[in-house]
This record gives structure tokens, C-alpha cells and sequence, in this order.
């Protein structure tokens, strides 16, 4: 219900006009659970490919063309693509991490290295998402020419995180077994263990915007 209202919420600013002013793309290919954007930029261009968060829209990479990390990387000479998740439905029970981290992003780099000529791309991830593309370049490092992580969990041993630890304590094995999570419920529990970070920060940006 609250993943429903934030949708309802989002598509009625959107007919308002407040909505992403995204960079023109086109849809390179699609799998299951994912799809590959091209934004475009001719010759040996350097490529790189984007990882979006699975619970974030991709387009908080590309929201307006003053505040657009991907017009961003185009003028400093990169061809940009994108991995954009798909919703998972019920019927993707048991998509983990090889389905995402493994297959998901590396036909999505074999993709991408075969449109460039065999040139190695260079992988960057944010959230949820960095931890992905961390996941992938670990098993496959001689497939890139680089890897930069924003904002990306990285440890999740018992005791390596205060946060990761008052997530797991909160949830309980119940919130964790739902197949598939639900985006509303990891937002609120970060929210909850920690305040400072997901909610007080965002209140003093937009009291500062």
C-alpha cells in the first residue's frame, strides 16, 4: 500500500510538470529482470555503465539536465549506459544475487563490451546498486576497466555494522522471508536505525535548497 501511494504521489507531480527531464536514451536490450539504456556518443568514446539501485527510480541519475550526473559523464568524454531494473513480480521468487549481481550485469557488460568494439567498461554503482556491481566486479575483475562505488554497503558480517545490526534486529526473520522485499520496507527501516542519516540529513538539505 505505501509502495502504491508513493507511486500515485509521484505520477501526480509528474502531471504537474515536476516530473525527471531526462537525457534522451534508447533501449539497447532487455532481459527478465533488467534493461540496458544507451544514451549515446560516437567514436572510441570510453564506455561506462551505470548500476541503478533495484528499489530506486533510475532516473535520480538524470533528473533534470542542471542536476544530471548522466549529462555529467557525457561531457567528460564517456559513452554512458545504464542498467535499469525491473519490478520484480511473485512470479521471481529466488532471483538472488547470481541473478542480478552475475547474470543481470554481466550480459549487460558482454552487451555493452561487444557495442564498443571489445573495449572494457568502466562500472559504477550507487546504493543498493554499488553493492551489486561490487558483487560482479569481485567475480569478474578482468571484464572491466574500472569500478567506482557511491554510498555502497559493503559489510554484512554480524558486528562489522552498528546499522547493519539494527536492521537485522528490527526486521526479524519475518520481514527478511518476504519474496520479494518490498523497496517501502528496507526505506523504513533505514529510516529507523538510522534517523540521522535518512531523515534528519534530508530535512536540513531541503531546508538549505
Amino acid at each position: 500500500m505505501m509502495d502504491a501511494i508513493r507511486r500515485a504521489q509521484g505520477e501526480a507531480l509528474e502531471a504537474l510538470g515536476f516530473g525527471p527531464r531526462e537525457c534522451p536514451s534508447r533501449s539497447l536490450v532487455s532481459g527478465r529482470r533488467w534493461r540496458l539504456r544507451d544514451y549515446g556518443k560516437s567514436g572510441g568514446a570510453p564506455s561506462l555503465v551505470i548500476v541503478a539501485a533495484p528499489i530506486k527510480r533510475p532516473y535520480i541519475w538524470d533528473l533534470a539536465p542542471e542536476v544530471s550526473a548522466v549529462r555529467y559523464c557525457l561531457a567528460q568524454g564517456f559513452r554512458v549506459f545504464l542498467v535499469e531494473w525491473i519490478p520484480p513480480s511473485m512470479s521471481d521468487r529466488g532471483g538472488g544475487l547470481k541473478a542480478y549481481a552475475d547474470d543481470g550485469i554481466g550480459e549487460a557488460v558482454r552487451i555493452v563490451s561487444t557495442e564498443t568494439g571489445g573495449a572494457k567498461p568502466f562500472l559504477i554503482g550507487h546504493s543498493l546498486g554499488g553493492t551489486l556491481a561490487a558483487v560482479h566486479a569481485a567475480m569478474h575483475p578482468h571484464r572491466l576497466a574500472g569500478l567506482v562505488l557511491l554510498g555502497t554497503p559493503l559489510c554484512f558480517a554480524p558486528g562489522s555494522s552498528r546499522f547493519r545490526d539494527a536492521l537485522v534486529s528490527m526486521a526479524g526473520p519475518l520481514a527478511w522471508n518476504a519474496d520479494p522485499v518490498q523497496g517501502s520496507l528496507v526505506s523504513q527501516l533505514s529510516a529507523l536505525a538510522s534517523p540521522g542519516t535518512f531523515v534528519r540529513s534530508r530535512i536540513e538539505d531541503a531546508a538549505c535548497g
